[in-house]
């Protein structure tokens, strides 16, 4: 949150913690001396353990590198894009691969309904009027990602198209 600084003095927090107090190590909470300056703003005891799981996430992620997690949502969405197809599910999402992130979103009559089954069956999805939306994440397995779109194309309606491998006898 922005104040103008000179604002600073008269605003009156609201929902704050002892963080917002002229001495918050004084722990008392029967008068409420709020701080002349940005303190007063604040809220209660910082959230560490939360700041600790952040930090790792963002080291993890620097260590794989963003440009091979973005390659690599790319190639999940390929393979999501490629069942679609196949099971003649119309999607909204870019088929050029620099255009795409890691987001595909499909059509369906019952959204919300495909959701909570999808949920159910243990497979995030999120919905959308008239859509279901996928958000692979980049650590899923292939194995993961063709149950889940097993899943996703059954819970739409569609015939789910062989996976990989499967169905292709030799000539």
């Amino acid at each position: 949150m922005y104040v103008r600084p000179e604002l600073i003095p008269s605003v009156r927090p609201h929902g704050t913690g002892w963080f917002a107090t002229r001495d918050p190590f004084s722990f008392t909470l029967q008068q409420l001396d709020y701080a002349d300056d940005a303190h007063r703003l604040e809220t209660g005891t910082w959230a560490m353990a939360c700041h600790y799981a952040g930090l790792a996430g963002l080291e993890l992620i620097l260590e794989v590198g963003v440009e091979h997690i973005q390659e690599r949502l790319r190639d999940l969405t390929d393979r999501i894009l490629e069942r679609c197809d196949a099971a003649g599910v119309k999607t909204f999402t870019p088929r050029e691969r620099d255009m795409r992130c890691g987001i595909v979103t499909l059509e369906s009559d019952q959204p919300e309904e495909v959701e909570r089954s999808l949920h159910k069956a243990g497979v995030i999805v999120d919905s959308r009027p008239g859509r279901v939306r996928l958000s692979p994440h980049w650590c899923v397995t292939e194995g993961e990602l063709e149950r889940g779109m097993d899943l996703v194309l059954e819970h739409l309606g569609a015939v789910p198209s062989p996976r990989r491998g499967e169905g292709q006898g030799e000539g």
